[in-house]
């Protein structure tokens, strides 16, 4: 058994740890103390809040409760109520009342030249995303937003309209401006080319852009409709009639003689290089509208290709047998189309050389393991022709492509052919 002690020791005293020099002076024992402690030092914080700008939608229930809580200026007492005098549109015009006979008014939005700026806006946006009136009315009704009415609606669509034209006419003036300065000349070059609202030239309306090739801005610009509603209503009034009348697909003519026409008046340019893209006979029209043959003809390699594929697409389409495996396949038709488009670009300083590289690149694809035509492609290590460059090479060469049959290629040869002629 241990001995049990008989001297009682006396508890030793505190006398500080590692800890304690880093213990602050105003350190405080409880929890409570220590949040407020927090909250009177956070007092003379500046806090950095971020600008708030742009347009907000809240609900007016919140808004009352929110001025319920403010007190008046005049006599301090809370309790305020908040009225609507009168609204325009998404624009209110509210005013602040007190018991003691205080009123300040304000509007929702500001307004420039007293005209609120947001209902504009909402017809901007709606014309943008190709909307009316209808729509706007469904949206605004669905979030239980106040909406303008059909008349006001129709004098900013007005407004915006004139707004556009404006500022079309100023950039297209500084367009043409830009050209002289760079061309040091009053001839230049321009793509023409038409659109219409509703595809297969059935639409009522279209427009035809003139196009800059030195710059790719737009020169001038012809709008065109065969529909007049003031004329189908039989109002009688001064209005904007339709400007054009005849069939959707020759619009574009019509369009592009008018442009032409007023090009020396208007821009004081003149459009000597035509850029089409091959299928409106646009060209025609104006050839001749400052002189004899003062207009050139230049087609689009892009759209050339393009037409090309879509005649043989149409003729796999109307002609039976012609598709299937290892056939005239939409894949064939593509890289058909692609060679055709190559061998333009690389030749297209000699029309005679063209015409052969466009040829050569029909026989080449056609080729086939079994019926090598490969006669026409060039010669030598630097050739396209893979074939040819193997036989200078001195290698054997396995054709791959399954190729097209002689009874095929008899009947897409002369539609092909046709289009190389037309082209060069």
């Amino acid at each position: 058994m241990p001995k049990a002690r008989s001297k009682k020791f006396k508890k030793r005293s505190f006398h500080g740890n590692r800890h304690r020099n880093s213990v602050p002076k105003n350190n405080v024992s409880t929890a409570s103390a220590t949040k407020l402690n927090t909250l009177e030092s956070s007092d003379g914080l500046e806090y950095d809040f971020q600008e708030l700008k742009g347009n907000r939608i809240i609900d007016i229930q919140t808004l009352l409760g929110v001025f319920s809580i403010l007190s008046c200026p005049k006599c301090f007492a809370t309790g305020l109520k908040l009225t609507e005098d009168s609204k325009e549109g998404l624009c209110s015009n509210f005013a602040i009342v007190c018991k003691c006979g205080f009123m300040a008014g304000f509007t929702s939005t500001p307004k420039e030249n007293k005209k609120c700026s947001l209902n504009t806006l909402l017809v901007f946006g709606l014309r943008l995303m190709g909307r009316g009136f209808s729509a706007g009315m469904k949206l605004l009704c669905t979030l239980n937003l106040p909406y303008v009415c059909k008349k006001t609606f129709r004098i900013h669509e007005l407004k915006l309209l004139e707004a556009l034209k404006y500022s079309c006419e100023e950039n297209m003036k500084a367009a043409s401006k830009e050209v002289k300065n760079l061309k040091k000349t009053t001839t230049c070059g321009v793509s023409v080319d038409g659109t219409w609202q509703r595809r297969g030239h059935m639409s009522l309306n279209g427009c035809v852009s003139v196009i800059s090739i030195d710059t790719g801005k737009i020169l001038d610009l012809e709008v065109m409709t065969q529909y007049c509603k003031m004329c189908e209503m039989n109002i009688k009034c001064d209005h904007e009639c339709s400007n054009y009348k005849g069939s959707s697909g020759n619009m574009e003519s019509v369009g592009a003689f008018r442009i032409f026409e007023r090009s020396v008046m208007k821009r004081e340019l003149q459009y000597t290089e035509y850029y089409g893209d091959g299928d409106s006979k646009a060209f025609l029209k104006v050839k001749d509208i400052y002189g004899e043959d003062t207009v050139t003809k230049l087609e689009c390699i892009g759209h050339v290709q393009k037409r090309v594929g879509s005649r043989l697409r149409k003729l796999k389409k109307k002609t039976k047998g012609l598709g299937g495996k290892c056939k005239f396949t939409d894949k064939f038709i593509d890289k058909l189309q692609n060679y055709y488009g190559i061998a333009i670009r690389s030749n297209a300083g000699s029309i005679e050389k063209m015409q052969s590289a466009v040829i050569a690149a029909f026989f080449h694809c056609c080729s086939s393991n079994r019926n090598l035509m490969h006669g026409q492609c060039p010669d030598g290590k630097d050739s396209w022709c893979r074939y040819k460059r193997a036989l200078s090479d001195k290698r054997q060469y396995l054709e791959k492509s399954p190729g097209l049959p002689n009874s095929v290629m008899k009947v897409i040869k002369a539609t092909y052919l046709e289009r190389v002629t037309k082209t060069c």
